[in-house]
């Protein structure tokens, strides 16, 4: 699973689910909810989560190596 949702940190503010560009993220009641199906691996969610209750995690090196060479260019 490529991200984690630590539901104890969220803060409920969806800014996760409003920047997810395929709906993969969803407020149900107080909490989160992953839809891993829709997952595309980009780690937008985690990087929009001012409460860094997501953890972002590539699926494989080559997802690794983009989001690293992503980060390097800001």
């Amino acid at each position: 699973m490529p991200i984690k949702i630590n539901n104890s940190r969220c803060i409920q503010c969806i800014g996760c689910a409003s920047v997810c560009p395929t709906g993969a993220l969803e407020l149900q009641g107080l909490s989160m909810v992953f839809h891993p199906e829709k997952c595309i691996s980009c780690g937008i969610c985690a990087r929009a989560c001012p409460a860094n209750a997501i953890t972002f995690t590539p699926k494989n090196e080559k997802e690794k190596k983009k989001r690293t060479d992503s980060n390097e260019k800001k």
